[in-house]
């Protein structure tokens, strides 16, 4: 009989698939040769004219086909970066999705590196502070860390004069923006924070402007109760740790703003399209130590990007996989071996397999599957950026009637910030604002007593979030009525503009604003906000065993799309048999099995692609014009229902088949007796 041929060339498999069996003794007596072609029946007597002995001669149309039982033994797959990639290839490597990475733990840590990239005063509560010298200066020095320096374009610099003029000094004057420091000059809070400053200390009925903000924006659902909380920040009943808290605390606090991006600039993105901030990296993302990212996680189509591309001045990267990381994979193979008969070529053998994959692997064991070298505590270089809108995003003020329905699930016309592209930098800042203030309830205070009252808030009173400041002092104007975070948004869109926050009003004697805005000069024009942050070894936020049990289970979900990439060409070497001897089950009786549309056979032309399967009389029959089957696909005990099947006796048997050209064989096998023939012969004649 033929010996099987090496059907797998791939090093990297240990263990050999196919063993190659010795040639038995026929059942007649005679010696058989390895191989033969049905079509070659005859047999040489011709003597040789060396007066040597001749050899042998043997038919050539009989073969022996066999059940090995031996259980194939698992593959062992050991594999460094390099290794890797080699056996995966990159566009293999790219499709499968290594961890559904969570973006939170990271974007903390980006965001808490951005805020205190000038310093961290900006949120130092001193209580010798007079309240004539509130707001108090955040001492903002973004010479303090590395990534500050790179404000003012020049490391080495440490201009103030272009740090506090930049984008990057906008976002983090924004982020440290809090009761205590907060300056709103030229916004639409101008006149509020004005009637304060006219008071002797600029204080009014005990209370700051400071404590104005502090009371309105967090005093709404207090554990005090919103009375008591604001009554405390009074100086007459002032609790300077209940003060401390509140004109401490961020207009926008890191973890809203953070779950803020993940709805708003990641599931916006193309290559992330989710609201949970999931990051998909790739087996290829991890092995090029994330450098690719700075393109997928860049601009595509009309999304600007999160992530700047790569370029001469800076590469993404991350040191999660180490030099020395491993992956050592144990996978069951699902391949098992079968001898069978080409009916115009002769014996051959094929591996069918078991399952859908050729290989079992198991991700989620620990012994199965060893991974070694994940930096204890990964981190990343990344330059992450936001864009803004060319033009100023209003506000709906048109009363609570028209602007009332104007939500994030039910925009108002096409001008509002609900409109506006989710990536955008406006649309982030009104997500974070509608987030942190959507359920505040703060029923009207009187900050300034007078008849009427000279100066009140109230928030959450009409709608939820619907905020009304109002002022009853000549030739100061109120802020329109409107939802917080819209007036929020517009307040924030004026800082941002204005990072050097320097921007002024004139007044005349009575008190009104005359003229434009001061100090113009050094502001951003619109559309140039785009904060780019130059980010160096920040935190992914998992450890490497939170990150392993995060890749386990994230590999087993695509367990077969694996095994097909290493194995999945396990076919091209097979025999284009038509059929073949094996057990119906392991363990079970030996059938002959007819080649069914699901055995993997390749085409003769082009061993790459799979042969069609063109029977038109498969099976195995008693007659040589194919009219009394004998084979069945149905089979009482036996779980294959795909195959035509057929039990062979004990001894001499003759069947018909007719292979996929149309040309008709006879088979004279012969089976030993016993109750487990593993070896039989098979005579093969075209007729």
């Amino acid at each position: 009989m033929r010996h099987p041929r090496p059907l797998l060339s791939l090093s990297l498999l240990i263990p050999a698939l196919a063993a190659c069996p010795g040639d038995p003794g026929d059942t007649d007596g005679g010696t058989t040769t390895e191989t033969g072609t049905a079509a070659d029946t005859d047999t040489d007597t011709t003597a040789p004219t060396t007066g040597e002995p001749s050899a042998p001669q043997f038919p050539t149309d009989r073969f022996f086909l066999r059940i090995d039982d031996t259980p194939p033994p698992p593959v062992v797959l050991e594999m460094d970066k390099a290794k890797a990639l080699e056996i995966f290839g990159e566009v293999a490597a790219k499709d499968i999705k290594l961890i559904e990475l969570d973006s939170g733990p990271l974007l903390d840590n980006v965001l808490a590196t951005i805020q205190s990239s000038c310093g961290d005063k900006w949120n130092v509560y001193d209580d010798t502070v007079k309240n004539g010298d509130l707001p108090v200066d955040p001492q903002h020095d973004c010479n303090l860390t590395a990534l500050g320096k790179l404000y003012d374009g020049d490391p080495l610099a440490n201009d103030p004069t272009k740090w506090r003029t930049s984008p990057q000094f906008a976002m983090v004057r924004l982020l440290t923006m809090t009761p205590r420091n907060a300056d709103v000059a030229t916004t639409v809070m101008e006149d509020f924070q004005y009637l304060f400053s006219l008071y002797d200390n600029e204080t009014v009925n005990g209370l700051t402007f400071s404590d104005v903000l502090a009371a309105s924006l967090f005093c709404g659902g207090h554990e005090l109760g919103s009375v008591q909380c604001t009554e405390k920040l009074k100086d007459s009943k002032l609790d300077k740790a209940h003060e401390g808290d509140l004109h401490t605390r961020p207009f926008i606090p890191v973890a809203v703003l953070r779950d803020a991006l993940k709805v708003t600039l990641l599931a916006s993105h193309p290559n992330i399209a989710n609201s949970e901030g999931k990051l998909p990296v790739t087996l290829y993302d991890a092995l090029m130590d994330m450098q690719p990212l700075s393109d997928k996680l860049g601009p595509v189509g009309d999304h600007p990007g999160l992530l700047v591309p790569d370029d001469a001045d800076f590469t993404t990267y991350s040191d999660a996989l180490t030099a020395e990381f491993k992956m050592i994979a144990t996978a069951a193979s699902n391949l098992r071996r079968v001898d069978g008969i080409d009916a115009s070529e002769g014996a051959g053998e094929m591996f069918l397999s078991l399952d859908a994959a050729p290989l079992a692997f198991d991700f989620n064991d620990p012994v199965k599957v060893v991974i070694e070298g994940i930096a204890a505590n990964p981190t990343v270089d990344m330059r992450m950026a936001i864009a803004e809108l060319d033009t100023k995003v209003p506000s709906c003020v048109d009363g609570n009637a028209t602007c009332a329905p104007n939500l994030p699930g039910s925009p108002l016309g096409d001008t509002y910030v609900w409109s506006q592209p989710e990536w955008s930098l406006e649309r982030i800042i009104a997500q974070a604002a509608y987030d942190a203030f959507k359920d505040l309830d703060y029923p009207f205070y009187c900050f300034a007593p007078g008849l009427p009252c000279l100066a009140g808030a109230s928030i959450g009173v009409v709608d939820p979030g619907w905020a009304e400041f109002d002022i009853q002092v000549p030739n100061l104007v109120s802020p329109a009525p409107q939802y917080l975070w819209e007036m929020l948004l517009d307040v924030a869109q004026d800082i941002i503009h204005d990072p050097a926050g320097n921007d002024a009003f004139n007044r005349d004697m009575n008190g009104k604003i005359v003229g434009g805005e001061q100090n113009t000069a050094d502001n951003l024009e619109e559309g140039a906000a785009r904060p780019v942050f130059a980010l160096k070894g920040v935190p992914i936020g998992f450890t490497a065993e939170e990150m392993v049990a995060q890749i386990r289970p994230t590999l087993q979900s695509q367990a077969a799309k694996i095994a097909d990439v290493i194995l999945g060409n396990y076919w091209t070497s097979n025999g284009r048999l038509d059929f073949y001897y094996r057990r119906a089950a392991d363990g079970g009786t030996p059938y002959l099995f007819f080649v069914g549309p699901e055995d993997k056979r390749p085409d003769a032309g082009d061993p790459t692609q799979l042969a069609a399967w063109d029977y038109a009389k498969p099976g195995f029959f008693a007659d040589a014009e194919l009219t009394d089957k004998l084979s069945s696909t149905a089979i009482d005990g036996v779980p294959d229902t795909e195959h035509e099947k057929y039990r062979l006796p004990v001894g001499e048997s003759t069947l018909f088949i007719q292979d996929d050209a149309g040309d008709t064989y006879e088979l004279r096998f012969t089976v030993p007796a016993g109750a487990d023939p593993v070896e039989i012969v098979v005579r093969v004649r075209k007729l």
